[in-house]
């Protein structure tokens, strides 16, 4: 099989084809993936994902695998990784992240990250093979409709870049790549404040996204974090989050009423030498 695959940068193809490659390489995996050309953009773009650093891998020319590296400063991460099923097994998963290391030392990268589904036995022993070691558990929540209690606060709409410049300038702020101020503005959703401290994103939707909160230093521990996540949910309803909690915030989120979802994610990385 060694002799058969090649690799080339995945600048090669547009966002649908890229899209139909990896909805394509992840059937039959734990847990179901799809996405379709526009999707692919809003979400990977947001993500910092570079095409000239993600790699297509190939067998008689046709995709076989994928890998898609997303890029900030001296931090790459593996946004998303691959295989077509008959060529799961076979060393190929142990060759392609190789690759990918030696290509982010090559780029004199510190540090490169990414996350798998808790379950995923294989894919975990392998990441742990290659160098990685496990940060910390990643979670999903909802909340169903609220109840009706009203909360106190009023929510004040608010430029998402605003929100992310308060993050940012926050040096003690470390939250995993999906949850990053970075990624947040990039996306379609709503920024609000309430009391001038604690802040909120909500991408829109059925159901809407909840991807972050976050209060200044000098007002945390006093409730507002509660306060603020009790408003959006009473403004939008039933409320979601992606699977990019960090598990020590967990109390928060299931003192709201929320339900914590049954798949759960790592976050690994591992420092590079060169």
């Amino acid at each position: 099989m060694k002799d058969t695959i090649t690799s080339t940068t995945a600048a090669h193809w547009n966002s649908y084809q890229l899209a139909a490659i990896l909805t394509s390489c992840f059937e039959g995996y734990l847990t179901p993936f799809t996405i379709q050309g526009d999707a692919f953009t809003a979400r990977f773009s947001a993500e910092d994902v570079c095409l000239n650093e993600s790699q297509v891998w190939l067998q008689h020319g046709q995709p076989v695998a994928l890998a898609l590296i997303a890029r900030r400063g001296q931090t790459s991460r593996l946004a998303a990784f691959a295989i077509r099923p008959a060529l799961r097994g076979q060393g190929l998963g142990k060759r392609c992240i190789q690759q990918l290391i030696d290509a982010a030392r090559g780029r004199g990268d510190k540090t490169l990250s990414l996350e798998v589904i808790v379950g995923n036995e294989s894919g975990i022993a392998l990441y742990q093979r290659m160098g990685f070691t496990i940060q910390q558990q990643l979670l999903g929540f909802h909340a169903p409709l609220p109840s009706a209690t009203q909360s106190v606060g009023k929510l004040t709409e608010i430029d998402p870049l605003f929100m992310a410049r308060k993050m940012m300038s926050d040096p003690h702020h470390q939250l995993p790549w999906l949850s990053a101020a970075e990624t947040l503005y990039k996306l379609p959703g709503k920024a609000y404040v309430l009391n001038d401290v604690a802040y909120g994103m909500v991408i829109p939707g059925e159901p809407a996204k909840l991807r972050m909160l976050y209060v200044e230093p000098h007002a945390r521990g006093r409730g507002e974090a509660k306060a603020l996540l009790m408003l959006l949910r009473e403004k939008f309803g039933y409320l979601s989050t992606a699977v990019a909690i960090p598990d020590s915030i967990s109390p928060l989120f299931l003192a709201c009423g929320f339900i914590e979802e049954p798949i759960k994610q790592y976050e690994m990385s591992q420092q590079l030498s060169r």
